[in-house]
Formats: structure tokens, C-alpha cells, sequence
């Protein structure tokens, strides 16, 4: 049977897109990431339906697109999920470099998605519609969905605080992480375009 630890450091020193669910990634053209390692998260599944690795832990997703998340390479996820390699849930706030252990959830799949990216000894990390913040009435990049019109108060200060913690754990290591939005409100990961993670 399969465990989290037949993972750990299976790509060292290689490079990965993670592809969030902000505006912004409406605006990129995915099939230039064909010959890319791709981690998807959430529902980027609806524009780049074969990642290598996708990363989910809402149920509410799980019940929306389990189909679409049946045909992915391999799924990362809680416990109590009904599909994927499951995890234990440690905790909000804190990260984890043994996903033996468990993991944090950080508030955030981005957050969820960045400690298995390191357990699997990915060296440079390029963030993809890691936003946070809305783009006019738009939510993530499929437009507007109506439950997290809020997280601007609510979701993303909690968000923008472990993100920022992962890129002080990480700043004495030789992880780089890189954010690609150009509207990202993020300044802890080093900022670049699209065009430029592609050329590494």
C-alpha cells in the first residue's frame, strides 16, 4: 500500500508550478507547462485537468468534482477524504518537513501544497495565481464564487501570515519560492513573471 513516505524527496533538486485558484491565472496560457512537473490545487482542475499531483482538502470540492479528481495522477489530502494519499492534520499554524508526522493546514491550500512541494525535495517552487486578493467581482480565476466573497477581512490576513512563516522556514534552507501573480498582495516569496519561471 502506498504511503507519504514513498514521496519524500522523490524530485530532489527539480522545479514545480503550483497553480492556485486566484484571478490571475485566468490570464496565463497553462499549455506552455506541458513538459512541466504541475501541481494543481483545488479547482485548477478545471483548466489544467492532468496535473502531475493535485492538492485538495475541501469537502465541499471533493462532493463538486470527485470525477475530475479521480482521473489525477495523484491526489495529496486529509484524513476522512474520500480519495487521495491522506495525511494527519497537525494543526493551523506550523510547518511540517516530516508529512509522516502530518501536516498544517496553514488556512490555505497554497500553504498545504508548499510543505509536500518541500517534503518532495522540489528545489525552486513557482507560485501561479497566488493572488490573494479579489479582481474586481471576481473571486478565483472561473469567476465568482459567493461563499468566499469575504476573505479579503476574513481568510486572507490569516493566509498572508503562514505563507509569510513558511518563507522564514524556509529562508535558511535552498528551497526558492517564487510568486508569478502580478497582483499578488504577497511580498515574502520572490516575485517574477510567468514567462521568466518558465525559462528555469
Amino acid at each position: 500500500m502506498e504511503q507519504i513516505s514513498d514521496y519524500k524527496n522523490l524530485h530532489l533538486g527539480k522545479n514545480i508550478f503550483i497553480l492556485a485558484s486566484g484571478p490571475s491565472l485566468a490570464d496565463l496560457d497553462l499549455s506552455l507547462l506541458k513538459n512541466k512537473i504541475v501541481m494543481g490545487l483545488n479547482r485548477s482542475i478545471l483548466v489544467y485537468p492532468t496535473p502531475y499531483y493535485q492538492c485538495v482538502f475541501d469537502y465541499r470540492l471533493f462532493d463538486l468534482y470527485l470525477d475530475a479528481f479521480k482521473n489525477v495522477r495523484k491526489l495529496f489530502t486529509l484524513k476522512d477524504r474520500p480519495l487521495g494519499l491522506t495525511m494527519k492534520l497537525l494543526g493551523g499554524e506550523g510547518f511540517s518537513h516530516d508529512l509522516e508526522e502530518g501536516i498544517y493546514s496553514g488556512y490555505t491550500i497554497s500553504y498545504f501544497a508548499l510543505q509536500v512541494a518541500v517534503y518532495m525535495g522540489f528545489k525552486k517552487i513557482f507560485f501561479l495565481g497566488l493572488d490573494l486578493k479579489h479582481e474586481g467581482p471576481n473571486t478565483h480565476f472561473f469567476g465568482q464564487d459567493p461563499q468566499t466573497l469575504n476573505h479579503g477581512q476574513t481568510e486572507f490576513p490569516k493566509m498572508n501570515k503562514m505563507l509569510n512563516y513558511g518563507a522564514e522556514i524556509l529562508a535558511s534552507t535552498n528551497v526558492k519560492v517564487y510568486n508569478c501573480s502580478p497582483i499578488s498582495t504577497l511580498e515574502c516569496f520572490s516575485k517574477i513573471s510567468y514567462e521568466e519561471a518558465l525559462a528555469y
